[in-house]
Parts: structure tokens; sequence; C-alpha cells
């Protein structure tokens, strides 16, 4: 697995690595004011690749609050401009119930690993 570091600083690391083919940017700590375009630059820079779909791991995400759902949405926006698809691993409460409550989980596709995520994006084979 190739891995590239693109932000670390005390209160949050993005880090993107392909896997199975795709590109799975992993957030570690804070969404907040301070870390959104951190965040969407990540999620950017993994759009411009060849890849069809990217995998945002929100496994390791400590804070997320209204600037990290606006962060997802926007996401969603940037995937729908590439014509890419865009999932999300959230499987702790502290990010799944904020998308939930407001009806942005609505709108994303959520999983709750990276694994489940690839397998929704990999094309079943025909018998």
């Amino acid at each position: 697995m190739n891995e590239e570091q693109f932000k670390e600083s005390s209160l949050l690391t993005v880090r993107a690595a392909e896997v199975a083919g795709l590109m799975v940017v992993a957030v570690e700590g804070e969404i907040d004011v301070d870390t959104a375009d951190d965040v969407l630059n990540a999620v950017r820079l993994g759009f411009a690749s060849e890849r069809p779909a990217l995998i945002a791991d929100l496994t390791l995400v400590s804070f997320f609050g209204s600037t990290g759902i606006s962060t997802l949405i926007s996401a969603h926006e940037l995937a729908e401009e590439h014509g890419k698809k865009l999932h999300i691993v959230a499987p702790q409460r502290a990010v799944r119930r904020p998308l939930q409550v407001t009806g942005v989980a609505d709108v994303l596709s959520l999983y709750d690993s990276v694994e489940e995520a690839v397998s929704a994006l990999k094309p079943v084979p025909s018998e």
C-alpha cells in the first residue's frame, strides 16, 4: 500500500493511500474551522487521481461538529463535479450521529469499515 501524508498538526493528520485500486483518505483528529480546509484539500487531490471513487475514512476523528458536516457536504459536491463516488467510513457515534440528526446521512454513503466501503465499490463478478 502506497501511503502519502498530506497534513499533520496537533489537531489533525490526513493521509492518503491506495487500497484495492481505490483512493482512501484517512483523517485522524478534529474536523473544525481550523482543519476543514486541510481535509477538503486532500479530498480534492484524491478526486484528481484516475481512480473512480474516494473513500474518506473518519474512524479516528475525535471531534466532528457543524464544520465537519459542511466539510462532508462540500466533499459530496466535489465528487459530483468530478463524476466520482464518495464513500464515508464513520463507525463511531461522534461522527455518525450528527450526520443522521441533520439528514446529511441520507445523502452520503456511510460505512462501518474501509473493507465494507471497498466491497460496495467493487463490481460483483457475474456468473
